[in-house]
């Protein structure tokens, strides 16, 4: 091993190829599945310095023709892959309004995630009416939260396979309901946002999208589809 080579982190991986969140090692995957080998920077930021500046390789963030940025999947994502929504920590009196809006509520704070291009969670979209979240907060989503430090991450994890160029989209509150109340207080139409490039999944209730006669079906076994 030459002088400065970094000794690769030591752990379990999840069935999904990741190091798992509280592992030594970056959860990032690149896009052949492989898991990065490097170390992560942070005992509480489950990734390591590259992956921080440029986010998870197994994701990107992409120019939507009418909603601004969104977040799609580079490879196919199987389920349950995990992702951390991490920034700066704030206490809730003290973030800055104009950061309230996207920054994620905590049980420790505010995790401000805008400053941070590697930050990649805070460019979901929205699912509209007709479609379906496929990623959600992981039943441990606050096992690396702690109080009084400068960055905080949160673990989110997929809830269906997602495919390439697929989206990869959440609800902005709690629930269905409540995420209507989210948009209707903004003044703002909630929309479907799924397009041919880049599809989002649909309720099955919703039938096809105009985009799907030409998009490729999404081929899964799971039976996570609400």
């Amino acid at each position: 091993m030459g002088k400065g080579a970094q000794i690769p982190p030591k752990g379990r991986l999840a069935a999904t190829g990741q190091y798992l969140p509280k592992s030594g090692g970056c959860i990032s995957t690149s896009k052949s599945g492989k898991a990065c080998q490097r170390p992560r920077e942070s005992k509480l930021i489950p990734y390591c310095k590259q992956c921080m500046e440029k986010g998870d390789p197994s994701l990107k963030a992409v120019k939507h023709p009418r909603f601004g940025k969104i977040l799609i999947a580079t490879r196919n994502l199987p389920k349950g892959y995990y992702v951390a929504w991490w920034g700066k920590l704030w206490k809730k009196k003290g973030i800055p309004k104009k950061r309230m809006e996207w920054a994620l509520e905590t049980t420790k704070g505010m995790v401000d995630a805008v400053p941070f291009p590697g930050s990649l969670l805070k460019f979901c979209a929205c699912p509209g009416p007709s479609e379906l979240p496929t990623i959600d907060f992981a039943p441990n989503s606050d096992l690396l939260l702690k109080s009084r430090e400068k960055l905080a991450a949160v673990i989110f994890r997929t809830l269906r396979p997602i495919p390439r160029h697929w989206q990869v989209d959440m609800m902005y509150n709690k629930d269905e309901k409540s995420t209507d109340e989210f948009f209707k207080e903004r003044g703002v139409a909630r929309g479907d946002v799924g397009t041919k490039r880049y599809p989002a999944v649909r309720k099955k209730k919703a039938g096809p999208a105009a985009w799907s006669r030409k998009a490729k079906p999404m081929k899964t076994k799971s039976k996570g589809t609400r």
